[in-house]
């Protein structure tokens, strides 16, 4: 009796559907090192719609706002006294506050102090943010910063630096980044979102826009533009005045202005980059007796016909959209809701879920959004509180029903899993939609895999490629992925290995881990991309070490098989039995042949056939196949044909024609089931349809 067993899989995994959201939203798609660094992870542009709309620009496009923000208020190798920069840290408390909460901004990444350095600048403004600007159209992007900086002045140039925290004097010719670098490293983020703004406050940071003047043109808010706007000349100084605020004298008239100031020319509920630009130079001047003069220059690749631009936060508030702050002041500024609901996440983050519910529970009382959807997640994880699906609902239904799209997605998941409420692939699909419909691209991508499972709605690949377009569009790295997966596979589209390695590489670099995974594969079998089994470990390690258990199966198999190294059954022992732990049946499959044959352990084959059933429970086919072939043949059990049929049979139903041959052999010669030479015939032809020679064979027999 033949079975088909020892092959280490590598294997492709279509990526399940984003569980629960345990934080306002699902987390961003990066490696590990840069996730602490996100401020801000939502999808807001319903709350900016809004805004919009009460100010009466509804015309306007709505796309996703993006902010980095960068600021230095520690200096620990200066003198004691000068350590601490005290307004620049006001200035980032209030941008975070004011963008998340004023501005609606959907991402905002922070490097602050020792995270201010060339590899995350680098990192976010060449690979991060113009990936995500790429794929969202019309969005914005505003960089900030704020700290010590200086410029080198010649007679023909003036070079500018802004320093980190590392830095020993206040003109450290080591521990500084050049203002024509971080203009260098915008440069693609310039070119892929529709407006840009860069406000930097330092000392002498006119330096960034060089000795180029700036004519003003007539521009649309809702056109392509990017503009920055400098705290000084490249010859002064910039202040921090009592009288004007604890922060910068930059930021704290920016605020001033966008409190509804600096929106005149028209007074129309937006405050432009011309008006803001306008306001400041009239305010800075002024409260510094002429000492600090703003600078502005068009920083656009070819010339910009539109602006970024804020909204009018007075007009916001006497609308009832928000709630008036003081900008002179960084303490009064804040809604207590938000500062609960951060409360809850710094706890939650922590371990501490007793402290995030209950912060929670008192922000979402207080209407706080985010804090409704995470006190519903905590009510369903039962996470700090006795697990209580209705308590979820009524909280997810309650922050759904005022727009929050996580909320409309943790429903739609708890039907589609049947949490709390009988699966409804239907209901899963209506609530996916609402959240779709309102940006959230975990849902769009949810969507697909139901339209590729069939469950709601017939399998429609197509209606899968479209969800998962969608969704990679919106920076999904699971609908990339998905994507890759229907090129891969030619559902939906034309099959298409250099496709499905492209978006693979996409979902890879956006910090999939199947999507590295996926990637390590189509290398390691030289599908859309040249054969090289040791790119194809690197990815895998990648995986493995974002904790994809797939991608440690795989490198389990570079070393068992000895793919671009040397053979290694230790090795993959270790990768298997990783890969095993963390749920990988295709692990488990690979650890017990790994058993079955002694090859880097003691041989143990009651091992190998616990580990085999672990995985045939998983739904590895090949483990199904040699749980068969042990109880057939007696491999260290009693013969049980009984228990082979069953095994043979649910490989076979999983459309395997080694199990559907093996069924054959067991029907002709009476073992298990009663000799049946019809049943025989009609497993054989199966099994020959899937090209099983044997079968072919064994059918010629028959018919002599």
């Amino acid at each position: 009796m033949s079975s088909r067993c020892g092959q280490a899989l590598l294997h492709i995994l279509l990526v399940a559907a984003v569980p629960l959201c345990g934080h306002a939203q699902s987390g961003p798609d990066v490696p590990q090192q840069y996730k602490r660094l996100f401020f801000q992870y939502a999808d807001r542009r319903p709350l900016y719609e809004k805004a919009l709309n009460l100010a009466g620009q509804s015309s306007l496009p709505v796309g996703r706002s993006y902010a980095l923000i960068i600021g230095v208020t520690q200096f620990p190798n200066f003198a004691e006294a000068e350590r601490s920069l005290r307004p620049a840290a006001v200035d980032i408390e209030k941008l975070e506050r004011y963008l998340k909460e004023q501005e609606h901004f959907d991402e905002i990444v922070v490097l602050k102090d020792g995270d201010f350095n060339f590899e995350n600048l680098n990192y976010f403004l060449q690979t991060y943010f113009p990936a995500h600007l790429k794929n969202s159209p019309h969005a914005r992007f505003l960089l900030a910063f704020s700290g010590h900086g200086y410029a080198d002045v010649s007679a023909n140039d003036a070079r500018g630096f802004l320093l980190t925290s590392s830095a020993t004097t206040v003109k450290d010719e080591v521990n500084r980044i050049g203002l024509d670098i971080l203009r260098t490293l915008i440069l693609p983020d310039i070119a892929q979102a529709e407006k840009t703004l860069v406000l930097i406050n330092s000392c002498q940071s006119g330096a960034f826009l060089g000795r180029k003047t700036f004519g003003v043109n007539p521009l649309g808010p809702g056109e392509r533009g990017a503009h920055a706007i400098m705290a000084s000349r490249t010859n002064q100084q910039s202040f921090q005045l009592d009288a004007v605020g604890p922060g910068s004298v930059f930021f704290e008239k920016i605020f001033a202005g966008l409190e509804g100031a600096a929106d005149t020319s028209p007074r129309d509920g937006i405050v432009t980059y011309h008006e803001l630009d306008s306001y400041l130079h009239q305010e800075i001047p002024y409260a510094t007796h002429g000492a600090q003069n703003p600078m502005e220059g068009d920083i656009s690749l070819n010339g910009s016909v539109g602006e970024f631009f804020f909204l009018n936060r007075s007009q916001q508030a006497k609308l009832g959209n928000s709630k008036p702050w003081n900008p002179g002041s960084a303490q009064t500024f804040g809604i207590a809701e938000n500062d609960l609901y951060e409360k809850g996440l710094s706890a939650l983050r922590e371990g501490h879920n007793e402290e995030a519910f209950r912060a929670f529970s008192e922000s979402a009382e207080a209407g706080n959004l985010s804090a409704m959807n995470n006190l519903g997640a905590l009510y369903a994880a039962g996470q700090g509180v006795v697990r209580d699906f209705k308590q979820a609902r009524f909280w997810w239904d309650k922050s759904a029903s005022s727009g929050d799209s996580h909320a409309m997605f943790n429903i739609g998941f708890s039907y589609e899993r049947g949490l709390g409420v009988v699966k409804d692939y239907q209901q899963a699909r209506k609530w996916y939609d609402k959240a779709a419909d309102a940006g959230h691209a975990g849902a769009m991508n949810n969507l697909g895999l139901l339209y590729t499972r069939g469950q709601g709605v017939g399998r429609d690949y197509q209606w899968a490629r479209t969800w998962f377009e969608r969704a990679a569009i919106a920076g999904s790295a699971e609908g990339m992925g998905n994507l890759g997966s229907l090129y891969e596979s030619g559902n939906g589209v034309e099959k298409d290995y250099q496709q499905a390695a492209k978006w693979y590489e996409k979902a890879a670099t956006a910090g999939s881990a199947v999507g590295m995974s996926n990637l390590g594969y189509m290398y390691s079998e030289g599908r859309g991309l040249p054969q090289d089994y040791k790119q194809a470990r690197q990815w895998f390690e990648k995986a493995a070490n974002a904790g994809d258990a797939e991608g440690m199966n795989n490198l389990g198999s570079i070393f068992g098989q000895g793919l671009g190294v040397t053979q290694d059954y230790q090795q993959a022992h270790q990768w298997y039995e990783k890969a095993a732990a963390a749920g990988s049946a295709n692990g488990m499959f690979n650890l017990g042949y790994l058993y079955a044959q002694g090859y880097g352990v003691a041989q143990d084959k009651a091992q190998a056939r616990r580990l085999y059933e672990k995985a045939a429970i998983g739904g590895n086919v090949e483990a199904m196949i040699n749980l068969g072939a042990i109880y057939s043949s007696g491999d260290g059990v009693a013969i049980d044909y009984k228990q082979a049929r069953m095994w043979f049979e649910k490989a076979a139903a999983a459309g395997n024609g080694v199990a559907m041959l093996n069924l054959g052999l067991l029907y002709e010669q009476g073992q298990g089931v009663p000799q049946d030479y019809q049943w025989a015939r009609l497993w054989y032809q199966r099994a020959a349809a899937k090209g099983e020679e044997h079968a072919i064979e064994r059918l010629k027999e028959m018919k002599q």
